[in-house]
């Protein structure tokens, strides 16, 4: 029976259990008179005084017959008891969000998006989506659609200030502000077995936390229920924001942006709220996956080696997770950040979390124009391994096939 994570308040529960909304419509009465608005206390008591008023006037809930000795729920679509008009939305019991239709029917896998602010949060979001719809869907056989009226609009936004006005995105409200809504979205994939082919539907949730919102503990810890849902974790490190990099660049390209919050306190502070909610091991080191991505990477290029693998993109050769590229990229990035801040972070990381690797990424590709930056280059987004964190948090879920190293013989060479 699939058990459903309320993407808003990430409360688990059956999806045959979920309770319905009326959509108080005229057409397919039995007689009767379309249900009028009420108001949802708990929804207007989950939001706070983030909508106005009457948004708080919605279609009734209801929770419908049960089947086969209540073994099964009435499927996507149940008839309001009081007009009779069948609805396919349903809510979440706790907090009374609407949930997307199709968001029901799958496993889903919710995706945190942590990092300071101004390290790109939002315009990885945004790229990723693109990356997942066309270069990496392709090798792939991948297929992404945004569920829901509110995440379609969002995701048509994204893509048209990105990719037509090449307009970065706003940055990311703070939750004192207002509510941050996730995306969502149903990630297709091939799947083979049994002599036919096939598809796996998996419900994608990406929340983005606020820079503002990771500065203490105690706004840390409004997002600690999302955390501990998550099932995978990504943390962008601006390297613009370490001092040895700083130093070395120098103001040649323009002013380095403002000191914010260092990239391992956010760390360190993850994993306490995690620890304080059981997520800690018998060593006291984080289980969830962690994927580490250091943005911006365009901005350090000259401090790469020529050869470096951050220079391009993975290969995906044949539709699989290349487990031996990703190895390689996150040596190299664990050397550059022996480098950049004597390997602290990393050591914080070692030592909170048991499963954490390490990218590098550039959702751009190359720095704004100088003297504007707020636009995207003008050729457009041109990105490098914005996928890898995500698809290897997927294909450590076992969503994607993967391609091993080969084995060493013993003699320090791949064995024939």
């Amino acid at each position: 029976m699939t058990t459903v994570i309320c993407p808003y308040c990430f409360h688990r529960a059956q999806a045959a259990r979920l309770p319905y909304r009326c959509l108080m419509a005229r057409t397919g009465l039995r007689g009767g008179s379309p249900c009028d608005p009420e108001r949802d206390d708990r929804w207007a008591s989950f939001t706070g005084a983030s909508h106005a008023p009457a948004a708080y006037l919605k279609g009734p809930v209801f929770v419908a017959p049960r089947t086969l000795g209540g073994l099964r729920g009435p499927g996507p679509r149940a008839e309001c008891p009081h007009c009779g008009v069948p609805t396919p939305v349903r809510v979440c019991a706790n907090c009374h969000s609407d949930l997307p239709s199709d968001y029901c029917e799958q496993d889903s896998r919710i995706i945190a998006l942590v990092g300071a602010k101004a390290s790109g949060k939002s315009t990885y979001v945004s790229v990723l989506v693109n990356e997942l719809r066309h270069r990496v869907g392709q090798a792939y056989g991948a297929a992404l659609a945004a569920m829901g009226d509110e995440s379609q609009r969002r995701d048509r936004e994204m893509a048209e200030d990105l990719y037509d006005r090449l307009r970065l995105p706003d940055a990311t409200i703070p939750s004192a502000v207002g509510f941050n809504d996730p995306l969502l979205y149903r990630l297709s994939l091939p799947r083979k077995g049994f002599g036919r082919d096939g598809s796996r539907h998996t419900a994608l949730v990406f929340f983005d936390a606020a820079g503002e919102d990771l500065k203490s503990a105690e706004a840390m810890n409004r997002y600690t229920q999302y955390l501990s849902a998550a099932h995978g974790i990504v943390l962008l490190v601006d390297p613009l924001q370490l001092g040895a990099v700083r130093d070395t660049l120098g103001d040649a390209d323009g002013p380095m942006p403002a000191k914010d919050t260092p990239a391992l306190q956010i760390a360190a502070e993850i994993a306490t709220q995690l620890r304080s909610h059981g997520h800690g091991g018998s060593r006291g080191r984080v289980g969830i996956p962690l994927a580490v991505a250091v943005t911006k990477t365009d901005t350090v290029r000259g401090l790469l080696d020529p050869h470096s693998p951050l220079l391009g993109n993975a290969p995906h050769s044949g539709g699989r997770f290349d487990e031996a590229d990703r190895l390689a990229v996150h040596e190299e990035t664990r050397s550059l950040l022996e480098g950049w801040d004597s390997g602290a972070l990393w050591r914080q990381l070692e030592r909170d979390f048991s499963d954490v690797s390490l990218f590098g990424i550039s959702a751009l590709g190359a720095p704004p124009p100088a003297g504007a930056p707020a636009d995207v280059p003008a050729a457009g987004p041109q990105p490098v391994r914005v996928e890898d964190p995500l698809l290897w948090l997927l294909a450590r879920r076992g969503l994607l096939p993967v391609a091993r190293p080969p084995r060493e013989n013993g003699k320090g060479v791949p064995a024939a």
